[in-house]
């Protein structure tokens, strides 16, 4: 990004506090030293695009009575352990089900060339949402002894969960939150994007996976549109809706969804999934989410070619 727009225009250590509309229809920017508030810069554009997080003060600015995201009761773990190469070396894994599960998958090629494996993995404990949670931050360290016993049994032919978590140097710890959808993300040159605009829960990816398409939709928009309202109002009427069916896909558990459905129709265990859940059913609940989420062939295949061309 530096090669690109230049060295003194990436700027780190700024929080975006507040914006405002001028006359002349620009957007003045103010930046302040987090904790203290110092007023760092001001920066004025035809267009801010607030991508500030589920915390994001613009968010806060047009909704301020919307109060702190909602916990489902769910906390995560999340580390990387170096270990075994789980089956192929190349699989993702969700055992358990939703309130009681593993996650894992590799992520350094250059572990895998020497024979072992540099694994991502997160835990999934529920409790009650009614008891009250430490306000979510991604850089508490968390405690392995509050949910290893959870899964000390979990040891199979394949896979060690145990030894797994216990090969962790650092594990940070935080709730499952959401927002509620809104009804607009647009206030004149000002705009979400990301979880500023559809803070959810992190189920098939697409904390991350959302935004990138936001940024997408909202970058064809403005190669193709010289006036930036209309410009804006494409992007909003193209991601608000879909972004919105995520959020609540998701408070349903989204893809995982399906482990809940296997759980309470085989409570006691299976020998032979195609007992519970026929290979039919598992491919069109896939093919189901995949749609809702812009993840099937077709949007992908579009996708690329729309990165091709503003390239």
């Amino acid at each position: 990004m530096r090669e690109r727009l230049g060295a003194e225009a990436v700027k780190t250590g700024h929080h975006l506090a507040d914006v405002e509309e001028t006359p002349d229809r620009r957007v003045l920017a103010r930046f302040v030293k987090r904790g203290t508030s110092e007023l760092l810069a001001t920066e004025t554009a035809d267009l801010v695009i607030a991508a500030d997080g589920i915390h994001s003060a613009i968010r806060a600015k047009f909704y301020p009575a919307e109060g702190p995201p909602k916990w489902n009761g769910i906390l995560f773990w999340r580390a990387v352990s170096e270990a075994p190469p789980i089956l192929t070396g190349r699989s993702m894994i969700a055992v358990g089900y939703p309130g009681h599960r593993f996650i894992a998958y590799p992520i350094s090629r250059a572990h895998a060339a020497r024979g072992s494996s540099l694994i991502n993995w997160i835990v999934e404990i529920g409790r009650d949402p009614n008891t009250p949670f430490r306000r979510e931050d991604w850089n508490r360290r968390g405690n392995l002894d509050e949910f290893l016993p959870r899964f000390e049994g979990w040891r199979f032919d394949w896979l060690d969960v145990p030894a797994i978590m216990r090969a962790a140097q650092a594990i940070y710890e935080y709730p499952c939150v959401d927002r509620d959808p809104v009804g607009r993300w647009t206030f004149g040159r000002v705009t979400l994007l990301g979880d500023a605009a559809h803070p959810m829960y992190p189920m098939g990816s697409n904390g991350a996976s959302q935004a990138i398409l936001d940024a997408r939709v909202l970058a064809e928009a403005l190669a193709s549109e010289p006036d930036i309202d209309r410009a804006l109002t494409t992007y909003e009427a193209a991601r608000r809706p879909a972004t919105a069916q995520v959020v609540l896909s998701n408070r349903r558990q989204g893809p995982s969804e399906i482990q809940t459905i296997v759980e309470e129709r085989a409570p006691n265990g299976f020998d032979n999934i195609q007992s519970v859940i026929s290979a039919a059913e598992l491919a069109d609940f896939a093919a189901r989410y995949k749609r809702l989420a812009g993840f099937d062939q077709e949007t992908v295949n579009a996708n690329q070619r729309l990165v091709t061309f503003l390239n």
